[in-house]
C-alpha cells in the first residue's frame, strides 16, 4: 500500500512531453506533480512523500550525475525515490554514464508509444523490477558495439583475447612477439573504439 500514497513527480522542460507522460500515467490513476525543471522542483518545497520521479536527461546535459546525486540526497519519505530517466539521448558513452548511476529506468522519448506506456507505468506502479532499459537504447548500444568490433584490427583481438585469458601484458608481449609498450597500446586503442574507460569496464565487458 505504500507505494500508492507516494507522490510521482515529473521534471520535464518540454510542455507537450509533459502533458503526454501525465495522460499515460492517469491510466495507472497517477496525478503527477509536474515542474519544468530540477530548480522549480526543489524550490516548490519537494515534501517528504515523493516516491517517483520522471526526470529529463538532455542530449547536452553535462552534469546529469550530479543532478541525480543531488535527488538522492534529498530527503524522502522513508526511502529515496525511484528515478526514471527519459532521454533523447543516443550515444553510447553517455548512455554508458547514466547506467552507472544506477537509476531506475531509463526511456528513450523515440520508443514506441506502446514500449513508453508500458515502461512508464510499470515504473511508478511496479515496485519489484530490477534497472530497465528501453529496446530502443538496447538495440543503439548493441549497434555501437557491434560498429566498434568491426574496426578493431587482428592485433588488437589478439590482445584482447589474451586479456580475457588474464594474461598480464608482459605475457601477451612475449607471446605475441611485440614490447609491453605496443601491447598496451593495442589495448587502449580498443578500449577507445569499444567505448570503455578503464580496465575495470574492459574486464566485464571481456566476461559477458
Amino acid at each position: 500500500m505504500e507505494q500508492f500514497m507516494k507522490d510521482t513527480v515529473i521534471i520535464h522542460s518540454g510542455h507537450y512531453e509533459m502533458l503526454a507522460i501525465s495522460h499515460i500515467l492517469k491510466e495507472a490513476k497517477v496525478k503527477p506533480r509536474s515542474y519544468s525543471s530540477l530548480t522549480e522542483f526543489f524550490r516548490s518545497g519537494p515534501g517528504m512523500s515523493v516516491g517517483f520521479i520522471i526526470l529529463e536527461v538532455k542530449e547536452e546535459s553535462s552534469n546529469f550525475d550530479a543532478a541525480i546525486k543531488f535527488l538522492r540526497r534529498l530527503s524522502f519519505y522513508y526511502t529515496p525515490p525511484q528515478i526514471i530517466v527519459m532521454t533523447k539521448i543516443e550515444k553510447a558513452e553517455k548512455l554508458s554514464l547514466l547506467a552507472e548511476l544506477q537509476v531506475d529506468m531509463i526511456i528513450s522519448e523515440q520508443e514506441d508509444f506502446s514500449i513508453l506506456r508500458k515502461m512508464l507505468i510499470t515504473g511508478v506502479t511496479d515496485l519489484n523490477y530490477h534497472m530497465a532499459v528501453s529496446p530502443f537504447l538496447k538495440q543503439k548500444d548493441n549497434d555501437f558495439t557491434r560498429a566498434a568490433k568491426k574496426h578493431l584490427t587482428e592485433m588488437e583481438w589478439q590482445v584482447l583475447s589474451a586479456i580475457q585469458q588474464m594474461k598480464s601484458n608482459a605475457t601477451i608481449a612475449c607471446k605475441l612477439g611485440r614490447s609491453v609498450k605496443t601491447v598496451s597500446t593495442h589495448k587502449r586503442n580498443a578500449m577507445k573504439k569499444l567505448g570503455l574507460k578503464n580496465s575495470i569496464e574492459l574486464y566485464k565487458y571481456l566476461m559477458q
